[in-house]
This record gives C-alpha cells, sequence and structure tokens, in this order.
C-alpha cells in the first residue's frame, strides 16, 4: 500500500489569474481586488502577480467595527474560485444590505489562518469545517455562530465507477482510493470508522492510498480511472450534475453529520452578528440546492451536543 497527495496549490493561482484578466476585459478596468483578496503568501508567484501584494489593502490596525466592508474568509478548492465568487458575492451582498457595509470575500489558504484571522479580528466572519472548529477552538478565541447544513443530512459516501461490480466494502479490497485529506471529518476520518466499523484495516486493505485535497479532484480522478474508490461528502455529490453521478455508484453510506460552520471573534463580538445571522438564515430558505456552493448558504443555529459527541467519538485521545 502506498500513500500519496495531490496537493498542489498552484492551480489555485490559475484562477486568480483567471478572475483578474476576466475583471480586467469585462468590466472596462474594475479590479478584482474590489471584492476579493488574496492574502496569502505571494512571493513566489509568477510575474503576472507582480502587482499582487500580501498584506490585504484594508488596514487591520483600524477599528473592525469602522470598516466599509464586512470580511469573509474562506478556503477555495483547486480549480473552483471563478464559480465560487460568482454564486458567493450576490448572495453575500445581499446578507450584509441592511448594514451600511459592502461584503468582501478574503481567500485564505489554511483553515487555521482563516481562525487566526477571526481571532485578531483581521475578517469578522470565517467558513471552515466542522473538523475545523473542533480542533481549532481549544487553541483559538473562537465560536461558531452558524451551521451548514443539507437536506438530506450530509454524510460520507464511498463511491465506485457506475461499470464496476463492487456492491459494498468487503468487494474493494485491493483497490486504490482516495481520501479528501488527512484532517477533514467527512473525507478521512468518518470513511477510516466506517471501515474500522466493517473490520477492515485500511492500511493494507488497499493497493494505494491517496489525498485529493478537494472532492473535485477526486470525481476526475474516479471517472478518469487514476482511482477505483473514492470517499465524497453526499452533499457535493448530489450537487453534481445528473449526467455526472451516473457514471458513479455509492456503495457505502456512514450516519449523518453536521457541515462545516461560519466562526466569529468569541471575544469581542461583531456589532452586524445578527443582522448576518438573520440573513443568512432567511437566504437559506430560498437556496437552490442543487446549484454549485448551495451548502455555504443551507444554515442553522450550532448544535454544541453533537460537536461534544463527535469530539469523544474522533478526537479523543489524539
Amino acid at each position: 500500500m502506498t500513500t500519496k497527495s495531490a496537493s498542489d496549490k498552484t492551480s489555485i493561482f490559475v484562477g486568480v489569474a483567471f478572475i483578474l484578466l476576466a475583471s480586467i476585459i469585462g468590466t472596462g478596468g474594475v479590479l478584482w481586488k474590489n471584492f476579493v483578496e488574496y492574502t496569502g503568501n505571494g512571493s513566489s508567484l509568477p510575474d503576472v502577480f507582480a502587482g499582487i501584494t500580501d498584506q490585504a489593502p484594508y488596514n487591520p490596525a483600524t477599528d473592525p467595527d469602522n470598516r466599509d466592508e464586512i470580511i469573509f474568509s474562506f478556503t477555495i478548492p483547486r480549480g473552483d474560485l471563478v464559480k465560487f465568487i460568482e454564486v458567493m458575492q450576490p448572495k453575500l451582498d445581499d446578507i450584509v444590505a441592511k448594514t451600511g457595509k459592502v461584503a468582501k470575500i478574503d481567500i485564505s489558504t489554511s483553515e487555521y489562518e482563516i481562525a487566526d484571522k477571526v481571532e485578531r479580528r483581521l475578517v469578522d466572519f470565517g467558513s471552515i469545517s466542522i473538523m475545523g472548529y473542533l480542533t481549532l477552538r481549544e487553541k483559538k478565541k473562537v465560536t461558531a455562530i452558524l451551521e451548514r447544513y443539507s437536506d438530506p443530512p450530509k454524510r460520507t459516501l464511498f463511491l465506485v465507477r457506475a461499470t464496476d461490480k463492487a456492491l459494498s466494502l468487503a468487494d474493494i479490497s485491493g483497490y486504490r482510493i482516495a481520501y479528501r485529506s488527512n484532517d477533514s471529518l467527512t473525507g478521512h476520518l468518518i470513511p477510516l470508522h466506517e471501515l474500522k466499523l466493517a473490520g477492515i484495516d485500511h492500511s493494507s486493505y488497499f493497493s494505494q492510498e491517496s489525498y485529493s485535497e478537494n472532492y473535485s479532484d477526486s470525481i476526475l480522478g474516479l471517472l478518469n480511472e487514476q482511482f477505483d474508490c473514492i470517499v465524497s461528502s453526499s452533499n457535493f455529490f448530489f450537487e453534481q450534475p445528473e449526467k455526472v453521478r451516473k457514471k458513479m455508484r455509492i456503495i457505502h453510506e456512514s450516519h449523518a453529520m453536521p457541515g462545516g460552520v461560519y466562526l466569529t471573534a468569541a471575544k469581542e463580538r461583531s456589532p452586524y452578528e445578527q443582522i448576518i445571522v438573520g440573513n443568512f438564515m432567511k437566504i437559506s430558505d430560498q437556496v437552490n440546492e442543487s446549484e454549485m456552493f448551495s451548502g455555504m448558504f443551507k444554515t442553522r443555529r450550532p448544535d454544541e451536543q453533537t460537536y461534544s459527541m463527535l469530539v469523544q467519538e474522533y478526537l479523543s485521545g489524539q
């Protein structure tokens, strides 16, 4: 069994380049940074990014409550930046409309970076996975204000190609399997738990274990026969076009679980928090669940009891 990672992050830079050029051409010179910031380290970027700074254009030394923007920080799957902005920006504009502020998207390179920015109030709200939250809330002064969810509830799925003969976990011995990342609840920890419940030692059961870093690449790898089996969240799978879903088949699904969360600083809360929370929940009832990234707007109040159960089941002893 071999383990490998496909965590090459360079394609996010391609996405940034595309939206930069598209914005210049399509809007008569209105630069992309008017509505989205890339605040990762840009020192090693190609020459085309020479004008991009690794410092945000807003001044973090100013009073966060008096900024002109309400800033939301996200990590973006490789290759999905353009579509992400297309979907997220108009809805975030609606969510902040009654605050007198404008919505700005901040792109972070990791969930730790998001939690750090939220704690320091460099951004107002951040979106991270449930496992990221359960791990980082002990290290950073952040708190969940919203939980993302799906209906039906989110589950982990084991998928094979539609033409594969496998019908269950017992049939995929020797397969090449792809997880999302080694710190992902849906994309790694729960799959390992499901395999253990089935009496399977993953370290010797598969011929290869890979980490694709996002579900888009997992599906692409499965359909291109790079992998024989992949794990995916159910909400991501059902967001795919029907013609794509028909090329795959579910052989196992896990118990239901919460989605990710939206964070804010625990010590100094934003005066706009209640407006933001209320408007997120209003949009939740109007979201087209078949639209890409629709899961970012299906929200409800956090369920701390469930979080405590997940900590006990998946983090105790780590």
